[in-house]
């Protein structure tokens, strides 16, 4: 893509005016999408290709693109970086870009750029003959969408040149349901560092639609939630987006300087001893995951938070050297058309001793999330949340009783954590749908046990009510 030899001339001049260091990072993409809208059919294929520059001096970035490949652009688009950096002077640095960092294991067995569209909108058409099929269903959507991204960074931060494929598949289905005039609906979405081949058994489409359906179903037959405070219970899996967004945002270097509420507070008690927080980007197949950041540092998983101490934030290479802090590995960008930015990648909560029937069963009322996280208002510098879920059910007496629906939870991320008491035995990483944004739109993947939050308030339309434990 980009001859390394190139690279060093165009980094040399990028460098020319006293920055500390430059890289260039050149991309060639392919985006697939087939969407089934009420049985209408699309089909969309993008191209894109484009090489950006980055400038860092101090702690600012000064970053340009284009998309051409010769040598007279790049070396254009290095000088007007370097200008706009500032006038310092020449260090007469000698570059040496002769190590270079191979990707190990490609992330596909059927890569993307390999498939043909029937292919795809054969998957499309099984998810939606699966929606279709769905008691009371009125209206069904089916989306595949996957991309393969070649890409070619050269350091002189690390003094390498890296190459890598990174990609996606997501398959996601929402199932609309009419009982009698009371109308749900019900969205499955997962998605895989992986390549068509991720879309097999219980992630077939049959089985994303038949699980989109169900959680339709089972609103149809949910009433009003109670409303107060109470325990509430998480479900493992997905509900790992609510810390994610609520707690992970608020321990990237960038927010943190922003006045995070975990800013300053390294080696300190942010959470409950049974919290052991990760973000980890070397889990095969998971969305988050690569074997090098957009900076060219190795993928590594970074505990945040360790028996609930604080341990760690996401560093990128300009906060990690105001900070003396080591690098994270969580440098990442959406596309050559931006400059990386900290990101988390896959966020989890560790396993804890306690069985999870055991946690319903220690709970005296309280409400049970199945589906949290995914709908709200999170405010990343605070940690204050509010969530709506989208599938839960009562706790009497130690007991899951019936389903609700209407619920919301209120809450501050960093209290939450604090207020677990009971973590459950059952963690599960999950593939799931859609992008973290942030100004960029990158995939990543999330997970959690079982966990019972002492206290939240809860929002809904059925009768005021206080829970608590046994």
């Amino acid at each position: 893509m980009i001859d390394p030899e190139l690279a060093k001339r165009v980094l040399t001049t990028a460098l020319g005016k006293g920055a500390d260091y430059a890289d260039l990072y050149a991309e060639r993409a392919g985006y697939h999408l087939v969407l089934s809208d009420d049985r209408r059919l699309r089909t969309d294929l993008l191209t894109d290709q484009g090489v950006g520059i980055r400038v860092v001096m101090g702690d600012r970035t000064y970053y340009a693109i284009t998309d051409r490949f010769e040598e007279a652009a790049l070396l254009k688009l290095a000088a007007f970086v370097r200008d706009a950096a500032g006038s310092g002077k020449a260090a007469g640095r000698v570059l040496d870009l002769r190590r270079e960092a191979a990707q190990l294991r490609p992330p596909f067995a059927i890569a993307p750029a390999s498939v043909e569209t029937e292919a795809r909108i054969d998957l499309v058409h099984r998810g939606e003959e699966a929606a279709w099929s769905a008691p009371h269903c009125i209206q069904a959507t089916v989306r595949h969408r996957d991309f393969q991204r070649e890409i070619f960074l050269a350091s002189t931060l690390h003094e390498t040149t890296v190459r890598q494929t990174l990609g996606l598949t997501e398959f996601a289905v929402m199932v609309i349901v009419d009982r009698n005039g009371t109308r749900e609906s019900g969205l499955q979405a997962r998605s895989f560092y992986q390549g068509l081949e991720a879309l097999r058994g219980e992630y077939a489409p049959e089985a994303i639609a038949g699980r989109a359906a169900d959680i339709a179903a089972t609103a149809l037959d949910a009433g009003d939630c109670p409303r107060g405070e109470m325990p509430v219970v998480f479900a493992s899996g997905d509900n790992g987006m609510l810390f994610h967004e609520s707690c992970g945002h608020g321990m990237e270097a960038d927010l943190v300087e922003k006045g995070s509420v975990f800013g300053g507070r390294i080696g300190e008690a942010v959470a409950s001893p049974l919290v052991s927080l990760v973000d980890d980007g070397t889990l095969v197949g998971y969305p988050g995951s690569y074997e090098f950041d957009d900076e060219g540092t190795p993928s590594q998983p970074t505990m945040l938070i360790d028996r609930g101490i604080l341990q760690a934030y996401l560093h990128s290479s300009v906060t990690a050297r105001k900070a003396g802090a080591a690098l994270t590995g969580s440098a990442r960008r959406e596309s050559y058309k931006y400059p990386p930015i900290h990101r988390m990648r896959n966020t989890y909560i560790l396993a804890g001793d306690s069985d999870p029937e055991e946690i319903i069963r220690d709970t005296k009322r309280g409400l049970y999330a199945v589906d949290a996280g995914s709908g709200g208002q999170v405010n990343v510098i605070t940690g204050e949340f509010i969530t709506s879920v989208k599938l839960g059910y009562l706790i009497e007496d130690g007991r899951l009783t019936r389903p609700v629906k209407g619920a919301s939870i209120i809450g501050r991320g960093i209290d939450a954590l604090r207020d677990i008491d009971m973590v459950g035995n059952d963690l599960k990483i999950t593939y799931m749908g859609g992008r973290c944004g942030k100004g960029q739109q990158v995939p990543v993947g999330v997970g959690m046990p079982t966990v019972r939050v002492k206290a939240l308030t809860v929002g809904g339309t059925g009768e005021a009510c206080a829970g608590g434990q046994e």
